[in-house]
């Protein structure tokens, strides 16, 4: 209702009609246009704008009973109570190292599959190889759990069976806090590699074959035909995709690391900033706090996203926005 009033006194308001005359005179000509777009922008609105209303609920002491709107204001209470616990550090410092490791091993792998795929001569191999890389992706991380399960449980799983039956003592994957974060790594690759070389097998498309033939014709071999013309080509996708993961550091991946945490590393290795809010907003009803933690976290995020962008720019000269 707000955003509706604000829209019609923004046309009928004198004051604004110089600015809003093009816009008038845009609306009439691509009437249809926008009445095309315009179920999306309804979307987008009911379910991400009009929900950040509750953001108000990191700057309140919430009650159910009161609801958001007559909760008592507390300022910045709640991000104190965070910050104030001893918890907080560590909760910031793990989330920052996996994000920072998973961005640096699993970043380069897309590209590098995708640069390997381009060098494949059959286009009946690639295609088939382009499928069976990418329908990972579509595995949800509950199943991957339960696959990582039947293989390593130290119960009843299959490989664990394998090696007890060989004299050997049984692979602790699961449960063992050393080795989580090489799972993460593991998991992420097998799961998101081959989606992410859908945008650079794109962006290689669109090079210009008589680059190549060029090249060929001065002597360049195929390592150097990628080095000097594929990658400069891509670049800008490069560094698209780095500025958008550079600016989710912080938002580490909540599905994986909440299914595959166990016991034994939830409190220590699989805690994140994500799992903290899942285990104070949800599992603990402390909404008030969870929100503060919460918009904590994508205000860096904001400010990672931005920071990057510019010293992209500053470096390569090119950037998202």
């Amino acid at each position: 209702m707000l955003a509706l009033t604000l829209t019609a006194l923004y046309f009928l308001l004198p004051v604004f009609r110089p600015w809003a005359r093009p816009l008038s005179r845009d609306l009439k000509r691509d009437k249809y246009l926008y009445l095309l777009i315009f179920p999306g922008i309804l979307v987008v609105i009911l379910f991400s704008y009009l929900p950040m209303y509750g953001i108000v609920l990191a700057f309140k002491d919430y009650k159910i009973k009161s609801g958001i709107l007559f909760s008592q204001w507390n300022g910045m209470e709640n991000f104190t109570r965070f910050f104030g616990r001893s918890i907080a550090k560590d909760i910031m410092l793990n989330t920052l190292f996996i994000g920072v490791t998973q961005l640096a091993i699993t970043f380069p792998i897309p590209i590098v599959l995708a640069l390997l795929l381009n060098e494949l001569k059959s286009n009946r191999f690639r295609r088939i190889t382009q499928s069976v890389i990418y329908l990972p992706h579509f595995v949800s991380w509950i199943i991957i759990y339960s696959l990582l399960f039947s293989l390593f449980s130290m119960t009843g799983g299959l490989i664990n069976k394998i090696l007890v039956s060989m004299g050997a003592a049984p692979y602790n994957l699961l449960s063992d806090p050393k080795r989580f974060y090489g799972m993460l790594y593991m998991t992420s690759i097998w799961k998101e590699a081959g989606w992410g070389t859908i945008i650079y097998m794109a962006a290689i498309a669109g090079v210009d074959q008589e680059m190549y033939e060029a090249a060929y014709l001065d002597g360049a071999s195929r390592f150097q035909q990628c080095l000097y013309i594929t990658l400069p080509a891509i670049s800008f996708s490069i560094t698209t995709m780095l500025i958008l993961s550079v600016g989710s550091t912080l938002g580490a991946n909540f599905d994986q690391i909440m299914n595959l945490r166990t016991a034994s590393t939830e409190t220590t290795v699989a805690r994140v900033i994500d799992t903290y809010v899942y285990d104070m907003g949800v599992s603990k009803g402390q909404y008030d706090l969870s929100t503060a933690i919460g918009l904590f976290q994508q205000v860096v995020n904001c400010i990672l996203l931005f920071f990057s962008n510019f010293i992209v720019r500053r470096i390569s000269g090119e950037s998202f926005f």
